[in-house]
This record gives structure tokens, C-alpha cells and sequence, in this order.
């Protein structure tokens, strides 16, 4: 025999089946029934402690922890060919300026960062970490956000006609296709074609 309870009015019902049928599992009342034990699990709550529900009447401590924001870290790279690259031209491709103190070179990215691959390792897996191909970079004053690496990321210049052929080859296949790199690799000359376009419209 096995005994129910049920959840809302606490009446008792004792059924012969050890599992009970559909039927037997809803009270009278509407309610739901369930086994002794069950039912006092659900219906318990666990009590505060005296110490915290006295911190949450002065308000000293909030009913509610406020969440951690989830750091998200950039995975690392390999710069080491990139950065040769842009010590060896020692001159912005934009401004022509060389390396000061207040404006280093960087490696800029000529079309982002997600174009990144993994290293492969000795056994031809790849890695955790990122290998900056120097073909996907360009030397350019900084420091990001200022200087020239800031425009270019902010796509507020143009950038192809500084590009060596095999940065722009390299540029095409990452963007896949001629058009879709041309639009990344000079935004202020597509922006000028829309807006003619518009008016002439």
C-alpha cells in the first residue's frame, strides 16, 4: 500500500497499486499528490540565519549578490614574424614617419584579428595559440586607439594603396572575394560611391 499527500490541502489518500495511477495523483481539490516524504522536501524552505536576516532588515547586506561579469581574454599570439616585419620597414606605411616614443609602430591587422589561424605544433595538431601571419599585417603608428592603427581600425582611412601585392592577394582570400575586400580595405572611397549613388538616385 502506498500513501499520498496531497500538496495543497494535506489530505491523506492510500492507494493498493505500489505505483500510483494517473488518476490517483490529483486530489479532490484540484491539487497534486505525492509521497510523504516528497512532499515535505517541496514545501520546506531553509531558514535564514539570524545574523543575515538581521543584515537584510537594516540593509546592510542586499537580498540579492550581485553577479560577476564574465571576463572574456583574448587568446594569445605569436608576434614574433609579425613584429620582424615591422621593425625591419621602421616607418608607418600610412604617415611615413618612423618610431618615437610617443608614437611606436605596431603590427596593424589589415582586415582584424579573427583572421588569426592556430599554430601547429610538432605533430601537426593545432595549438591553443594564435600565429600572427605577417602577410596579415601592416606597419602602422600608434598607440591603438590613436594614431594611424586607430584610423585604420576605425575604418576611417584608406589603406589598400599602401598594401603590397601579397597583402592584398592575402586580404582577398581572407575576405573572400575582390569586392569584399576592396569595401574593408577602402570604406571612405565605398562610403563617397553609396552616397553619390544615393543622390543620384
Amino acid at each position: 500500500m502506498t500513501t499520498l499527500v496531497c500538496l495543497s490541502c494535506g489530505e491523506v489518500y492510500k492507494t493498493r497499486e505500489w505505483k500510483p495511477q494517473m488518476d490517483e495523483a490529483r486530489c479532490q481539490c484540484g491539487g497534486l499528490r505525492d509521497t510523504p516524504g516528497k512532499a515535505k522536501r517541496r514545501n520546506r524552505i531553509p531558514a535564514k540565519s539570524k545574523k543575515r536576516q538581521a543584515e537584510e532588515e537594516s540593509g546592510a547586506r542586499s537580498k540579492q549578490r550581485p553577479r560577476k561579469a564574465m571576463r572574456r581574454t583574448e587568446p594569445k599570439r605569436d608576434w614574433t614574424d609579425a613584429r620582424a616585419k615591422v621593425e625591419e620597414e621602421a616607418c608607418c606605411r600610412i604617415c611615413k614617419r618612423s618610431e618615437a616614443s610617443d608614437r611606436p609602430l605596431e603590427a596593424a591587422h589589415v582586415l582584424g584579428r579573427e583572421h588569426d589561424e592556430p599554430k601547429l605544433g610538432a605533430d601537426g595538431w593545432p595549438l591553443k595559440e594564435l600565429y600572427v601571419d605577417p602577410e596579415r599585417i601592416f606597419p602602422a603608428c600608434g598607440p591603438s586607439p590613436s594614431g594611424c592603427h586607430g584610423e585604420a581600425e576605425r575604418n576611417e582611412i584608406n589603406v589598400l594603396s599602401v598594401l603590397s601585392l601579397s597583402e592584398q592577394i592575402k586580404a582577398v582570400e581572407d575576405a573572400g572575394g575582390i569586392e569584399a575586400a576592396r569595401i574593408r580595405l577602402a570604406p571612405v572611397d565605398h562610403r563617397d560611391e553609396v552616397e553619390r549613388d544615393s543622390v543620384a538616385a
